[in-house]
């Protein structure tokens, strides 16, 4: 695998209407964006709710976001993508994670055997190119958690490419970037719609563009 020497300063993605970014590495940004997310959900709402039903609403999706966010930076995540209106009536049980990786892993190991190890739960690959940066999408089925009795069954889409960076030696890559697209799959959901969710997130990965440090 050969990897580009431009440094990079992140990435750019274009998105479809009625997507929005929770930015992970500043907590101000991220309270602001979560603030933000809030105040368009209740808009949604019958202008009949009671105030305190509103109030109610309002803290249960902040919650949730902030529990959303909690684990996303465990998964050392840079940016959260979040369907924000409903379709018909219905916002999509789909979200995307942009994650940023140091595998640590010994020096000797190449490029490649780092790419399954980092890929080797996440499914059948296929090889992809990001703005010109070869890597790999894969897809898997995720089962329910039996220990928890609210989870799903879902479908889980990944990215993974290494980030382009100055190196001294050919080869060298100490960071990757992972882009984890999920969506709910629970009993009754139809095919096509989980098939156009998915082929939403691979029309949104073409627009992906890496940007100068």
């Amino acid at each position: 695998m050969e990897i580009p020497k431009t440094a990079v300063g992140g990435y750019t993605l274009l998105m479809p209407p009625g997507w929005d970014r929770i930015p992970l590495r500043s907590k101000s940004e991220t309270q602001d964006a979560i603030k933000g997310i809030v105040d368009h959900a209740v808009n949604y709402l019958d202008p009949a709710t009671p105030k305190d039903k509103v109030t109610q609403a309002r803290l249960e999706l902040h919650n949730r976001l902030n529990r959303a966010v909690a684990d996303a930076r465990r998964r050392n995540g840079i940016d959260i993508y979040l369907p924000v209106e409903p379709i018909h009536g219905f916002v999509a049980p789909a979200s995307f994670l942009v994650s940023k990786v140091s595998p640590g892993i010994a020096a000797q190991i190449s490029p490649s055997e780092t790419m399954s190890h980092l890929t080797k739960d996440f499914g059948p690959s296929e090889d992809i190119t990001l703005d010109e940066v070869p890597g790999v999408r894969c897809q898997r089925s995720v089962p329910a958690d039996p220990k928890n009795e609210d989870s799903v069954p879902s479908r889980q889409v990944n990215y993974v490419v290494p980030v382009p960076v100055p190196v001294p030696e050919p080869g060298d890559v100490s960071e990757w970037l992972i882009v984890s697209f999920t969506t709910l799959t629970p009993e009754g959901v139809p095919q096509d719609f989980l098939d156009l969710l998915t082929e939403l997130f691979d029309a949104v990965m073409t627009t992906f563009r890496w940007s100068t440090a």
